[in-house]
């Protein structure tokens, strides 16, 4: 796209007619016509004005507009904004005066008959003080409110989140953050170290530096602190060199481990080694300079197996822990690795007393950690380093018939923190290091296609266990795909404050806030739970990105295993092919599992069905975006569940066939029954992916073809026809096929 114009997948994610969510935080809310105030409630009138307080930080004023624009555009009301005390009935706002004396970030809000009060402990209470009134309004669906105060304390410091896919600073702030990640996209993604460095320490290096990416870096961390957010930006500098590169020649003390890439292809080269005094000296003055030009609050470095790399990382032909770099060899990697965290935190305290380096050792336990915790490097790590881990991950779940489940990625089945996690939490409390847990907002790889899972009861069982998890702070980031503002994005913030509320009671709320009236909201919630329970039976998470779990209903049932696919489904990604042709693990009771969680999904759609006669227009687009992926979650669960069993009724059909031959009259009625079974499975396939197709034409976040991994294969409906293409010849042909040769076709319909 040329400068200043979306790509072509933005463009397409402008016309999704769900995409407000992410580009328009307000516009998710409505006001009810039919509302009227009760007895204890306070109506808020166009008489009334919003007014500033004296002396009050900048950020009160940037406040103080959003809500005057939030009332304006969803209550209908058209307030002023008024310096200091007005007459008449207001909103008063204030940086001083409520909150918590000792809770940092609190806040109290009052309502009384003639006027609203909120008064922050600090400039970051007002703002999230306002927050609060904006979500009041929107529960109520008009601007009354329930009279009383309450005085509100974060449980979490730190809540860092990525903008939404073409929003704002201000929708992130509106969710509840008070963190994010900048980046020179519009996307969160890590930024080159190199681009950003103005460090004169290695001549062959500056000619990475670009002073333009630096001054738009910095003029977005400024525009972020308007709104009282922590900066971060996460660097990459994933770089190789030949052996007789230049820059070896000139500095040989700066040759590093050879290594692979990240994919584990061949070495790509040598690593320029971060014990060498030259690149520390690099790194430290890279750093300075960064938080100097660019108002940083931390940065975060993966130092696990990608993005930022050290001796330990990846070294060709090196057992785990140990390397080919002689000088890193002795140091060992837990202190490799802590020398290269402290000595940038140190370089970044030095421009900001406060900053961090956010150490994130993602995957570390397959490269370099000693021990699966990382234990040892994180009692080495000094003031000004922190480190992230993921809440979920590198946990084993033990479910029915004896399924033991790896959450080796991303997962929304353990809503609550791994064993490591917990570990990982003790060890950097022990060490005086600031700790946080890494969570997607709407990513979970029990149904990878999504925009996100529409199960909120667990969405938010996960909130309620990072804010109740000891740790610093919560990264809830979208780092594989953009955040598209969902609900499962949103609902954080309701758990990340005391005083904390009842899980049912709050989703009661904003189901009937989506929903837009009692029964339908009954209805959106019943399917939440279902939705909900369902994943309880996923079985595993499967590889990067290859099967019905990412393709969907999308997915090619595969009957005839030695076919040859059809062009349209033999694209790759980086990650591989996306189709299987073989079932994984143990198929019979993956099979059951997949047939429960197509159960429990049909019980939603159900649901869904049910609550759309009585969503009222004003809401009807919001529902709808709740309604899309929880239909083709349902189809993706028939799709897998219909695979599991064609595959495992192929598995017994296939030997008889091969064998030829007569067989007895108990082989024969066992392959008749299976047989008959096997077509009703293709044709209940057929069902499910024409009733998906028009799900997906309605939704394109829906449609692989407009995600960064999927973008190699063509859309999903043309994919789908030629699915629906491939299942009527093996109905039709390859079936009756089978049916011969195993000697059953005469009495074979």
């Amino acid at each position: 796209a040329a400068a200043g114009e979306p790509s072509p997948s933005d463009q397409v994610y402008l016309e999704n007619p769900f995409s407000f969510l992410s580009r328009d935080y307000f516009a998710r809310f409505s006001r009810d016509p039919e509302a009227r105030p009760a007895e204890n409630e306070t109506a808020v009138g166009r008489d009334w004005s919003i007014t500033v307080a004296d002396g009050a930080d900048p950020l009160v004023s940037v406040m103080a507009g959003d809500l005057a624009a939030f009332l304006r555009e969803r209550m209908d009301l058209d307030l002023p904004v008024r310096a200091g005390t007005a007459p008449g009935p207001a909103i008063a706002l204030a940086d001083h005066g409520g909150g918590d004396p000792a809770a940092p970030g609190s806040f109290t809000l009052n309502v009384t008959g003639d006027g609203v009060s909120i008064m922050g402990r600090d400039p970051d209470g007002l703002r999230d003080g306002v927050v609060r009134l904006v979500d009041m309004f929107g529960f109520r669906a008009a601007p009354f409110l329930v009279r009383g105060a309450e005085t509100r304390k974060p449980r979490l410091g730190l809540r860092v989140g990525t903008v939404p896919r073409m929003g704002s600073y201000r929708d992130l702030v509106f969710m509840g953050f008070n963190g994010v990640i900048i980046s020179p996209t519009d996307r969160a993604s890590a930024t080159p170290f190199g681009a950003l460095s103005s460090s004169q320490a290695i001549p062959e290096l500056t000619t990475l530096h670009d002073p333009e990416l630096v001054r738009r870096m910095a003029e977005k961390a400024r525009e972020a602190r308007r709104y009282g957010l922590k900066t971060f930006v996460s660097f990459s500098r994933w770089d190789f060199y030949p052996a007789d590169a230049p820059i070896f020649q000139h500095h040989p003390e700066l040759r590093g481990a050879e290594a692979h890439h990240h994919m584990d292809r061949p070495p790509a080269g040598h690593l320029l080694c971060t014990e060498s005094p030259l690149m520390q000296r690099y790194l430290a003055e890279s750093v300075r300079g960064m938080f100097t030009e660019i108002p940083l609050d931390g940065a975060l470095i993966i130092v696990g197996g990608e993005e930022f790399p050290h001796c330990f990382m990846r070294p060709a032909g090196a057992a785990p822990g140990h390397t080919n770099c002689p000088r890193c060899e002795v140091v060992g990697p837990d202190q490799t690795v802590a020398n290269l965290c402290n000595g940038m935190a140190r370089a970044a305290r030095e421009a900001n007393p406060t900053a961090v380096i956010v150490a994130w050792p993602y995957s570390a336990k397959f490269f370099w950690a000693p021990e699966d915790d990382q234990v040892g490097f994180m009692r080495r790590l000094l003031p000004g380093t922190a480190v992230l881990t993921e809440v979920e991950k590198e946990e084993v779940l033990e479910k029915a018939d004896g399924v033991r489940k790896d959450l080796w990625d991303y997962s929304i089945d353990l809503t609550g923190l791994s064993g490591r996690a917990k570990r990982q939490t003790a060890a950097c409390k022990e060490a005086g290091a600031a700790v946080y847990l890494k969570s997607e907002p709407e990513l979970a790889f029990e149904a990878a296609g999504l925009p996100y899972i529409p199960c909120m009861d667990r969405w938010f069982d996960r909130a309620e266990a990072l804010a109740a998890s000891g740790a610093d702070g919560a990264w809830v980031i979208a780092w594989f795909l953009p955040n598209h503002g969902t609900t499962s994005a949103e609902v954080n913030k309701y758990a990340f404050w005391n005083p904390a509320p009842d899980r049912d009671t709050l989703l009661d709320q904003l189901a009937r806030r989506i929903a837009g009236s009692a029964p339908a909201a009954a209805h959106l919630r019943a399917a939440w739970r279902r939705v909900s329970a369902a994943v309880a039976w996923s079985p595993e998470l499967p590889p990067y990105f290859v099967g019905p779990y990412y393709l969907g209903p999308v997915h090619p049932l595969c009957a005839e295993p030695d076919a040859p696919l059809p062009e349209a489904f033999q694209a790759k990604s980086v990650f591989g092919a996306h189709v299987l042709t073989q079932a994984r693990g143990d198929v019979e009771v993956f099979g059951r599992h997949y047939r429960r969680m197509e159960a429990e999904l049909r019980a939603a759609v159900c649901e869904l069905d049910a609550a759309v006669p009585d969503v009222p227009a004003r809401c009807k687009d919001v529902f709808l975006a709740e309604d899309g992926p929880a239909r083709w979650f349902y189809h993706t669960a028939r799709t897998h569940a219909n695979f599991y069993e064609s595959c495992r009724i192929r598995d017994f059909l296939a030997p008889l066939a091969r064998a030829g031959g007569t067989l007895s009259p108990e082989d024969a009625e066992a392959a008749r029954a299976t047989y008959q079974r096997w077509r009703e499975v293709l044709d209940d396939e057929r069902q499910n992916t024409l009733a998906a197709i028009p799900v997906v034409e309605r939704d394109s976040r829906l449609d692989l073809h407009h995600s960064d991994n999927g973008r190699a294969l063509g859309h999903a409906v043309a994919l789908m026809r030629a699915k629906l293409d491939l299942l009527t010849h093996e109905r039709e042909v390859f079936l009756p096929g089978v049916a011969r040769q195993c000697g059953i076709a005469a009495d074979t319909p």
